[in-house]
């Protein structure tokens, strides 16, 4: 009989959830300013996005399910946008971290 190659103390490795996906399209809307933005994975994950021009400047956004979207919310509790307007959501961050004036 052949054996799994995973041991019983490995775990497997879980699958991006709904909300990590939306994060890292955040993320991809990001890349158009001159900020970092990591998906940091844990039992909630968050997009972690810092102004390299100014190093004390970061924000972690968090993504919650509502009724028919997904919000984008500040450490700090503030609704930025949706999944549905990503360009505009990731506008508000990059202004957040000070990488926009407008």
């Amino acid at each position: 009989m052949a054996q799994s190659r995973q041991t019983e103390d490995e775990q497997p490795t879980p699958a991006p959830s709904e909300e990590h996906g939306h994060l890292g399209k955040l993320a991809g809307e990001l890349s158009r300013y001159a900020v970092r933005a990591d998906v940091v994975d844990g039992s909630s994950p968050c997009l972690r996005v810092s102004n390299p021009a100014s190093p004390c400047v970061v924000e972690d956004v968090i993504c919650e399910r509502r009724e028919h979207d997904y919000a984008f919310i500040a450490s700090f509790g503030v609704y930025l946008g949706s999944s549905g307007s990503l360009g505009v959501t990731a506008h508000k961050v990059a202004w957040l971290v000070g990488a926009t004036e407008e």
